[in-house]
């Protein structure tokens, strides 16, 4: 069945030669007109040339409003069209450029997080009122970010009613989830709590640190 919104979201695919498989051949993502769009032509050649990197062609329409990702060759790697829809994903969320590109490489994860009264939302699926929604929200952002980007090493970028998150550590990722859940779901302060994280942790590779130098001081005293 056709869709009959123009601006939903388009895949092409074609068949694999293997029975009942496809491959993606383009996938077209559509963005809202709150996304700074000077900023994303700005960043835009970053992203093609990274994206070519892997094979992969790119076009930014701003008159309409839409990104596309397309494979350049049939013999590629079928998967990486998946990476390259990822990315354009990200860009819609006002991810910078410099992050998004990074889920082209196996070794990033990302993470959305809907905290409002969306579908599959933590408003929606907790009950949480507008008001109570935009006072725990607040306390997501500033400063308390840079907290848990320490913490854990991923990057978190808020807009609107999600959170994108992006990091090499699945672990990380899943911290910045609980702390979000829990914030909005439960009310839950997120910045004395990863401050305590950061202590722990911090406490734990200090005591690493000083188990290692001792045992290079004792290697020391072996050899002489």
């Amino acid at each position: 069945m056709e869709n009959s919104n123009p601006k939903a979201d388009q895949i092409e695919v074609e068949v694999s030669e293997f029975e009942n498989d496809f491959d993606v051949v383009s996938y077209t993502k559509f963005y809202d007109e709150f996304l700074n769009v000077d900023l994303l032509q700005e960043s835009w050649p970053k992203v093609e040339s990274s994206l070519e990197e892997y094979g992969v062609l790119c076009t930014l329409d701003v008159v309409e409003g839409k990104m596309k990702v397309s494979r350049a060759t049939r013999d590629q790697d079928p998967n990486i069209i998946l990476r390259a829809m990822d990315v354009l994903e990200l860009l819609s969320r006002s991810v910078p450029a410099d992050w998004a590109i990074r889920v082209l490489d196996c070794s990033f994860q990302y993470d959305i997080i809907k905290i409002g009264n969306q579908e599959e939302g933590i408003c929606n699926m907790y009950g949480i009122t507008k008001e109570q929604f935009l006072a725990r929200r607040k306390l997501l952002a500033g400063y308390v970010l840079k907290v848990l980007f320490e913490l854990t090493d991923c990057g978190i970028f808020l807009k609107g009613n999600t959170i994108a998150v992006i990091g090499g550590s699945l672990q990380g990722i899943n911290i910045i989830r609980r702390i979000v859940e829990d914030c909005i779901a439960h009310d839950v302060p997120p910045l004395p709590r990863a401050r305590l994280m950061k202590k722990k942790t911090q406490k734990k590779k200090d005591e690493i640190n000083k188990v290692a130098s001792e045992l290079m001081i004792n290697l020391e005293g072996m050899r002489i």
